[in-house]
């Protein structure tokens, strides 16, 4: 057999239409980088630099607030135990500041709620008792300039082993094939 029966190589036309739509579907940043010389490097940084103070992102690309969540915690929390969790609040930029409520998970309970003035850093000190066996969680949500952003942050009390929802009832049908049985969760419930 003949090897480009297997793989044809496209035409050079198609090679010429599919370039210019991957650079249409980047748009200014290409667009920017493609100019002569120095100013296109310039254009392009611009761009970006632009787009990324407009959105935020995580590193999945979805936006975020903007502010920077760092916390310090004990390695290892024993259950009745209480310890100070160090929270670190920065990157705050809008003119009327950001909003920030720290929740407990596992409890749905506010622990704290503060707001932080643009510019300002601000380190918050929260005690914390560690109610269970397992790693735990703790979610900071951040808003500022109508974006928010949940941080959830692992703290590991106990064994610190990771605890899931139990499972349901495995049977199977008369034809042989496995069934997993769920409990059913009526409106309102919780997760």
């Amino acid at each position: 057999m003949r090897r480009d029966s297997f793989f044809p190589m496209p035409s050079p036309r198609l090679l010429a239409l599919a370039l210019a739509g991957s650079a249409l579907a980047c748009g200014p940043l290409v667009a920017a980088a493609g100019t002569a010389g120095a100013e296109g490097a310039k254009a392009a940084k611009a761009a970006k630099a632009e787009s990324a103070a407009a959105s935020p992102a995580q590193p999945g690309g979805k936006p975020t607030s903007g502010v920077v969540v760092t916390y310090s915690a004990p390695a290892k929390v024993a259950v009745g135990e209480t310890v100070t969790l160090r929270l670190q609040i920065s990157g705050v930029s809008a003119a009327d500041g950001a909003s920030v409520e720290v929740r407990d998970a596992a409890g749905r309970t506010t622990l704290l709620s503060t707001r932080v003035a643009a510019g300002e850093q601000k380190t918050l000190e929260l005690p914390y008792t560690g109610r269970a066996d397992g790693m735990q969680f703790i979610d900071v949500v951040t808003a500022q300039g109508g974006r928010s952003s949940v941080q959830s942050l692992p703290i590991r009390v106990g064994s610190g082993e990771l605890k899931l929802k139990p499972h349901g009832q495995r049977s199977a049908t008369a034809g042989g094939e496995a069934v997993i049985s769920l409990p059913a969760v009526t409106s309102g419930a919780s997760r």
